[in-house]
């Protein structure tokens, strides 16, 4: 897993920071898959009883970048992110958020992204390409 030169307190990433309106995501290696498995809070809902796209297209994006982050040992901000929302995605339930690379050259690494039901259905998923920066990260093996 990927660790960032800042401390918690300096980490206010909407994603994974400390930030008290965030997702606070964590992510855990399972095979070649970068996973969290968050519970999403009603404050999220877009469309009755499901998430907001916004928030969708947020773990797609997050879970992209920690898996490049978590390869390549550098910090890697998504430039393109094509969503696909399939089904609506639960509030107050466990769902599955992954990501992994499926290619990286050039500086570009590019990566597919998953949100799973309780079941492993598909909910939405995407398409990311992210830039591979100078900024390395400490990585644990």
């Amino acid at each position: 897993m990927a660790t960032f030169e800042w401390s918690k307190e300096d980490n206010r990433c909407f994603g994974c920071g400390d930030n008290p309106w965030g997702l606070k995501l964590e992510f855990e290696k399972d095979g070649d898959w970068l996973v969290a498995k968050p519970s999403l809070h009603r404050h999220y809902q877009g469309f009755k009883d499901s998430a907001h796209g916004g928030i969708i297209a947020t773990l797609l994006d997050e879970a992209a970048a920690w898996a490049v982050m978590s390869k390549t040992g550098k910090v890697a901000p998504s430039f393109k992110l094509n969503c696909e929302f399939k089904k609506p995605v639960p509030l107050e339930e466990e769902i599955t958020t992954r990501a992994k690379v499926l290619t990286q050259k050039h500086g570009v690494a590019k990566s597919r992204s998953e949100i799973l039901d309780i079941s492993g259905n598909t909910l939405a998923r995407a398409q990311v390409s992210s830039k591979i920066l100078d900024r390395k990260i400490e990585r644990d093996s």
